[in-house]
């Protein structure tokens, strides 16, 4: 087997592991400068775009939006909703008290208990 020999007794000159900063900070900047312009195109073509598929501007928003329910769907996470127990507050109240249903015709509604009492005893409204 031959051996191969570079150097014959002299020591391989090894260039030294520096970075030019200059040329670190021109490449750096030349991304970053491709980057922006790259953006500003994008955005460009995006607002063309927008512009071709919506000619009269953005479409309104609906107007159900922001309401807690739309058609049956709920629209609040389960455990904030409060319209059910609000709900539930005021049949109970109504079934508890006196108010009017229809002042107009002349329609009350009277205490759950009492009515059952009255229809029990025979009275009819």
């Amino acid at each position: 087997m031959t051996e191969h020999s570079h150097s014959e007794g002299r020591p391989t000159a090894v260039e030294p592991d520096v970075i030019s900063t200059g040329k670190l900070v021109v490449v750096g900047f030349a991304a970053m400068l491709v980057f922006l312009l790259a953006s500003l195109a994008a955005a460009r073509i995006l607002q063309t775009r927008r512009d071709q598929l919506n000619p009269g501007g953005p479409p309104p928003y609906p107007s159900e939006l922001g309401k807690p329910k739309i058609g049956m769907v709920e629209q609040q996470l389960f455990d904030k909703q409060t319209r059910a127990r609000e709900l539930l507050r005021k049949q109970r109240a109504q079934l508890a008290g006196y108010g009017w249903i229809d002042k107009e015709k002349g329609v009350i509604h009277i205490p759950i208990d009492e009515a059952i009492d009255r229809l029990v005893k025979g009275e009819r409204p």
